[in-house]
């Protein structure tokens, strides 16, 4: 039996605590794409799913990577735009992808290094449809639409990119302590 469940998490870790708590319910993940999920059913707490952005990781580097997390007991359940789900038995204990300050701080990078491109590619597209072509002539309500949807998108945005952003900052002051 599967289940197709609809789901937009700006908060990875949000969306990872509910992918989940669906794998306590006994439906466990098969796929994902935006916010789009594909679910069968199983034995109720079977697994515990991990996500991670791999991002800007070189073809060889990725291949080692998912080799290494496949030596680990660590399945890779499916991969989309450059994020993973991964899971493992649950009758082999908790598991963490990031074992240190430094790994998740790595992490955080990485995800800045994607989402950063996306927010500024927005934000100037929204200046120039708004600002620079203009809302006159033919075409001006298309301008101001496109400009206007830039413009939210870029402010939606902002809610991951400063979650993430402050996560990091916070362990990196916490490894500065510690040194």
């Amino acid at each position: 039996m599967k289940k197709v469940k609809y789901r937009f998490s700006l908060n990875y870790q949000k969306e990872e605590e509910w992918i989940n708590e669906m794998s306590q319910q006994g439906w466990h993940l098969e796929k994902f794409s935006f916010g789009r999920f594909t679910f069968i059913k199983g034995e109720a707490g079977e697994f515990i799913y991990r996500s991670e952005l791999l991002g800007d990781m070189g073809k060889k580097e990725k291949a080692e990577y998912l080799e290494f997390l496949t030596d680990s007991g660590i399945t890779v359940v499916h991969e989309f735009a450059g994020w993973i789900y991964t899971r493992r038995a649950a009758s082999e204990g908790p598991f963490e992808l990031f074992t240190s300050n430094q790994s998740y701080i790595g992490y955080y990078q990485r995800i800045l290094r994607y989402m950063i491109p996306l927010f500024l590619i927005n934000l100037f597209m929204a200046f120039l449809n708004l600002f620079v072509s203009g809302v006159d002539g033919k075409l001006g309500w298309l301008n101001g639409s496109v400009g206007s949807i830039n413009a939210l998108v870029t402010l939606i945005l902002l809610i991951p990119l400063g979650h993430v952003y402050r996560q990091k900052s916070k362990l990196e002051k916490e490894q500065q302590f510690f040194e």
